[in-house]
């Protein structure tokens, strides 16, 4: 039997028992597939709430957040989902776009859905973006995910305060 080493948080279920996979625990690898939650919580610790980057106003080249996840790999995903707190005066100037890893085309995101509650820090607003529509269901979790933000308008301006990437799947 392999052992395996995960340093995101992340969760299997084998029938109804739980192993726990995070925080440099081994989980015992099973014939069975199980499901798997791979978290770059890491971005979101590392990252303090009143923080961030300022999205430039009315800039073709915004910014560029990366997540390199070498540790936690599914064989299909079931659901995806960014989730970010974001301070814009006018969150529909902004685009947003994914490169997956083993990518070289960025995709396209819909615009991110408030939550109903603002951050942790009370600055920006908690938002979410579903992308299993953009990425698909295929093995793509593994290596280094490229979020961007460009700001199409002039005038209002804006800070990416935290994001975070959530991908369940089989493992």
């Amino acid at each position: 039997m392999r052992q395996f080493s995960f340093r995101l948080a992340c969760v299997g279920l084998v029938g109804s028992l739980i192993l726990a996979g995070c925080g440099g625990s081994q989980v015992q690898e099973s014939s069975t597939l199980r499901d798997v939650t791979c978290d770059s919580t890491s971005l979101w610790a590392g990252r303090p709430a009143l923080s961030g980057l300022q999205i430039p106003d009315n800039n073709t080249s915004g910014i560029t957040v990366t997540w390199d996840n070498q540790n936690c790999s599914l064989k299909s995903v079931s659901s995806a989902r960014i989730e970010m707190c974001l301070a814009h005066t006018s969150p529909a100037d902004l685009s947003w776009s994914i490169l997956p890893p083993n990518s070289a085309l960025a995709l396209t995101l819909p615009s991110p859905t408030p939550l109903g509650s603002s951050c942790d820090s009370e600055q920006g607003q908690l938002q979410s973006i579903q992308l299993l529509s953009a990425i698909g269901t295929g093995p793509v979790s593994q290596g280094r995910w490229a979020l961007q933000v460009k700001d199409r308008s002039l005038g209002n301006t804006g800070t990416l305060i935290q994001w975070r990437l959530i991908l369940q799947g089989l493992q």
